[in-house]
């Protein structure tokens, strides 16, 4: 894929906003897309996922990482557990409605599912095995 061309040339005839918003795509269209990081060095499971990342800051994309723990698992980090029965609401905390989610990371063999509509501050989904724990991309 072709790099973009670098718009340093033309910075000092572009407007404050026109120079951050080529900068911007400039930087983003050349691999500098970052959905999330760990939120400190060693937000880590201490459990049977030992090594997984449990907690996340937000990235420069427009979603967020969030890490949910098998139902009963203790000690993990993870913000959120599937609770025993029923559906799980996710408080997002994007501003607006997400678009969808991505299932990043599981144990086991499971999948999740919306069951309700998204709102601008929850989105309410359940897996098809509480046993299992994942990450979430909500977006």
């Amino acid at each position: 894929m072709a790099k973009t061309f670098n718009p340093s040339s033309v910075i000092p005839i572009l407007t404050d906003s026109m120079r951050q918003w080529v900068q911007s795509v400039h930087k983003n269209l050349n691999g500098a897309l970052d959905l999330g990081a760990p939120a400190s060095s060693q937000p880590q499971d201490a459990t049977i996922n030992a090594g997984v990342f449990t907690q996340f800051m937000k990235g420069n994309g427009s979603g967020i990482l969030v890490r949910i723990a098998a139902h009963g698992l203790t000690g993990t980090g993870a913000p959120y557990n599937w609770p025993g029965a029923g559906s799980l609401a996710i408080a997002h905390g994007l501003g607006r409605q997400p678009i969808g989610f991505k299932l990043v990371d599981k144990d086991k063999a499971v999948d999740v599912y919306r069951t309700a509509a998204p709102t601008a501050q929850l989105l309410t989904v359940q897996p098809t095995d509480i046993t299992a724990s994942v990450t979430l991309y909500i977006f």
